[in-house]
């Protein structure tokens, strides 16, 4: 796989799929858990429902646009070096690493939401099972959502050299505006 990704170069690239999808896969249930909570959806079975098949459907829609994006894109790339050198190269490590990291790009996309979303899902699972009451289901969810966010912030910290707190908190500051947000459309109505 190190030698798949290095002949292609798409170590920052997919690095990129993976924060960015893990962004919104923890975005998204961060809304999905307040808006369920201003709305007055309060039944766990339903919150997790949305979260998860929201999650399922962003890795689905992440592995098959990225997928066939990397792939329509590393295709073209391919023929023009085969053009240049004039040889075809689809058996070769250049043909078998443009056809690999296309999947890769697109397992790394696809799974970073659903993964990054689990656990807002994880309080209403507890509450499911009995071992969390209720009421501290949606204070301990948009907890764990702002978590994700902040190791999201850690990880770009690490791989930007920047300070690791500091970008874990401007992460859970774009967190902390969806609820406030959220909480302001609710009460405008």
């Amino acid at each position: 796989m190190g030698g798949y990704l290095r002949v292609t170069r798409a170590k920052k690239i997919i690095r990129r799929y993976f924060a960015m999808n893990a962004f919104d896969g923890a975005m998204t249930s961060l809304g999905v858990v307040i808006g369920a909570y201003v709305t007055g959806i309060f039944e766990p079975r339903a919150v997790v429902g949305v979260i998860i098949v929201g999650g399922i459907a962003m890795a689905i829609s992440g592995f098959s646009g990225t997928y066939m994006t990397e792939s329509a894109e590393r295709s073209k790339a391919l023929d023009e070096i085969e053009e240049a050198m004039l040889m075809n190269l689809e058996d070769t490590i250049h043909g078998r690493a443009s056809r690999f990291v296309s999947v890769f790009s697109g397992i790394v996309d696809g799974s970073a939401p659903l993964l990054a979303s689990l656990p807002a899902v994880l309080p209403f699972l507890l509450a499911i099972l009995g071992l969390m009451p209720v009421e501290f289901t949606f204070v301990a969810s948009i907890g764990s959502s702002l978590a994700t966010l902040f190791l999201l912030g850690v990880f770009l910290g690490r791989i930007s050299k920047n300070n690791v707190v500091y970008s874990g908190i401007k992460m859970v500051v774009a967190g902390v505006a969806v609820a406030l947000l959220a909480l302001l459309l609710n009460g405008a109505h």
